[in-house]
């Protein structure tokens, strides 16, 4: 395994459904009460402008030159402030991250010492892609790598355990208005302890789909 940073998703099952900002200032702060992030976290928001950054290297799995997406990037000061900022916006990715001993750890990893966990809800006017394969097939399934709009609606997600680099597929998972992603500290990773990667604490799983009020399926990002 050649990876720094490990992500779980947790993807709205509705591919329609896209949150209220009143939702999204319930869910962060509850992920904030709840010790999900340690205390005092930051709190950023991201913009999309529509621009976007291109380097000269080539994207081994697709063939394409890497894009990175330009963002305007607010810091928020609290937690209440959320529903305010997000509520003209239809396209943000916003983040609550700090580093700590977290009291309810979204992921059990084998890690005693303090440790980063970022929390960020992603909400889209247009459908983007939740997979995240990592190898050449990714190509030959024409799967639409992580985070990019999506001209059609998959039936399943594609994944990769990032210890075997056995490929894994799960139904309604490879795209959505709206996801959460929930980043570990570098080199932290958690045991794939099952192929539908529904290993996300279930106390977190149950609180989204109380606020939210739909199912989700759960997906990973890592690179």
């Amino acid at each position: 395994m050649d990876a720094e940073q490990y992500a779980h998703t947790l993807i709205a099952k509705p591919k329609d459904f896209a949150p209220s900002a009143a939702q999204i200032e319930r869910f962060l702060s509850s992920i904030v009460s709840r010790n999900v992030v340690p205390d005092n976290p930051t709190i950023v928001l991201r913009i999309p402008t529509g621009k976007f950054r291109e380097y000269p290297y080539v994207n081994p799995f697709t063939g394409e030159k890497i894009k990175f997406e330009i963002k305007d990037r607010k810091k928020l000061d609290r937690l209440e402030d959320i529903a305010t900022a997000l509520e003209p916006l239809g396209d943000y990715e916003i983040e609550v991250a700090s580093v700590g001993k977290p009291k309810l750890p979204p992921l059990l990893i084998d890690f005693e010492e303090s440790y980063h966990v970022g929390v960020t809800c992603f909400v889209y006017s247009t459908p983007r892609s939740t997979s995240d394969l990592h190898d050449n097939s990714a190509a030959e399934e024409k799967i639409v790598p992580y985070r990019k709009p999506c001209m059609e609606l998959p039936r399943e997600g594609y994944f990769t355990d990032p210890h075997t680099m056995k490929m894994i597929k799960i139904p309604d998972a490879g795209c959505a208005l709206f996801w959460v992603e929930f980043e570990l500290g570098k080199f932290l990773f958690p045991k794939f302890s099952n192929e539908k990667l529904e290993f996300l604490n279930p106390a977190i799983v149950s609180e989204a789909k109380k606020i939210f009020e739909i199912d989700f399926v759960q997906g990973c990002y890592w690179g």
